[in-house]
C-alpha cells in the first residue's frame, strides 16, 4: 500500500541531511576547490540517501535477493566510490572515465543476478539474448552519462543535474503506476538529494578556487546511475514497458537542444530554463498515459471489490 506520510518524511530528511552535509563540508573549506564541492556532493548525497532509505522501511536484505536490494547496497555504494576517487585531483581524467565505463558495464547484470532472465531455464533468455541485451543496456548507460557529461563541460549548468533528479522522480512514479510499488518509492530519496544538492552546491561553484562555473560531474553520474537502475528495475522486475523505460531514460538529453546557434548564446538562465521545460514535455506525456493505463487496469477493481492495493500493486 503506497504510503504518502512516509514517502514525504523520508524525501524531506534526505533531502535536510543532504544539504546540511554540503554546506558543512564547504564552509569548513573556504575558499573551496570545484573538487572539494564535488567530493561534498558525493557524502551528502550518499549519507542523505542512506537516511532516506533507513525512514522509508525499505527492508533491504543481505545478500542481496533481488534487484532493488543489489541497487542500493552494490550499486549505489560502487558508484559514489568511484566519484570520490573520480574527484581526487591527482587521478588522471582517464583513471576516472575507466572506472566509470567498467562500472556502466557492470551493472546490468549486477541487477540482473540470480534472476530468471540468466538462470538458463526454459523461461529465461538464450546466451546470445542475454549477450545482446546486457550489451545495449551498457552503451546506454555510457552513453548517456558521456554526453550529459560532455554537455556540462561545453556548456555549464545546474540545469542538467536538475533535469536528472526530475527524470528520477518521473520514473518512480511511472514504476509505482506499473505495479512496483517499493522499486518505485527508492526514487523518491534519490530525487531529493539530487535536486536540494545541486541548488546547494551549484550556485558555490561560482566562488571556488579557482573559479569555477561548471556544473557538478559528481551529480550527473550519480543522477545517471541511479535513473538507468530504477527504470531497468522496473522492466525485468516490474511491469514498466520498453517505451516508457527508454522516453524516460533518454530524455534528458533533450538538453543538447540549447546547444543549436539560436539558443547557445542565451543567458545562462534562459538556457536552464529551456532544458528543463523541454525535459519535462516528454516526462509529463509518460506520467499521463501511465496514469491512464493504470486507471483502466485497476479502477475497475478498486472501485468494484475490497481487494486490497497491496495485492493489486504488489512489486516483483
Amino acid at each position: 500500500m503506497p504510503e504518502p506520510l512516509l514517502y514525504l518524511k523520508a524525501t524531506g530528511a534526505a533531502a535536510i541531511a543532504s544539504a546540511v552535509i554540503v554546506l558543512a563540508m564547504v564552509g569548513i573549506r573556504r575558499p573551496a576547490s570545484g573538487a572539494w564541492i564535488n567530493s561534498a556532493c558525493v557524502v551528502g548525497s550518499g549519507l542523505g540517501l542512506a537516511l532516506g532509505y533507513y525512514l522509508l522501511s525499505l527492508r533491504l536484505a543481505w545478500p542481496p535477493a533481488n534487484g532493488l536490494d543489489r541497487f542500493a547496497m552494490i550499486v549505489v555504494p560502487a558508484i559514489l566510490a568511484v566519484e570520490l576517487i573520480a574527484g581526487v585531483p591527482c587521478v588522471p581524467c582517464w583513471v576516472a572515465w575507466l572506472l566509470r565505463l567498467s562500472l556502466a558495464t557492470l551493472v546490468p547484470r549486477i541487477l540482473l543476478h540470480g534472476s530468471v532472465y540468466i538462470s538458463r531455464s526454459d523461461d529465461g533468455w538464450s546466451p546470445w539474448e542475454t549477450i545482446a541485451i546486457l550489451a545495449v543496456s551498457s552503451v546506454l548507460l555510457a552513453g548517456l552519462w558521456s554526453l550529459l557529461t560532455w554537455l556540462s563541460v561545453r556548456s555549464p549548468s545546474a540545469s542538467i543535474p536538475l533535469t536528472l533528479g526530475m527524470a528520477v522522480q518521473c520514473a518512480g512514479v511511472t514504476v509505482m503506476l506499473a505495479g512496483y510499488i517499493k522499486g518505485g518509492a527508492a526514487a523518491f530519496p534519490l530525487a531529493a538529494t539530487i535536486v536540494v544538492t545541486t541548488l546547494v552546491a551549484g550556485p558555490r561553484m561560482k566562488s571556488t578556487a579557482p573559479p569555477s562555473n561548471h556544473s557538478l560531474p559528481a551529480l550527473i553520474g550519480i543522477g545517471v546511475f541511479s535513473l538507468f537502475c530504477l527504470l531497468f528495475i522496473g522492466r525485468y522486475f516490474g511491469r514498466l514497458s520498453t517505451g516508457c523505460m527508454v522516453v524516460i531514460l533518454l530524455a534528458p538529453l533533450l538538453c543538447w537542444v540549447t546547444e543549436l546557434p539560436v539558443l547557445r548564446d542565451r543567458k545562462p538562465w534562459i538556457v536552464g530554463a529551456i532544458r528543463l521545460t523541454l525535459v519535462a514535455i516528454p516526462l509529463v506525456v509518460v506520467l499521463l498515459l501511465a496514469k491512464r493505463e493504470f486507471d483502466l487496469k485497476f479502477s475497475p477493481l478498486l472501485g468494484s471489490t475490497s481487494a486490497p492495493m497491496s495485492r493489486i500493486c504488489e512489486g516483483g
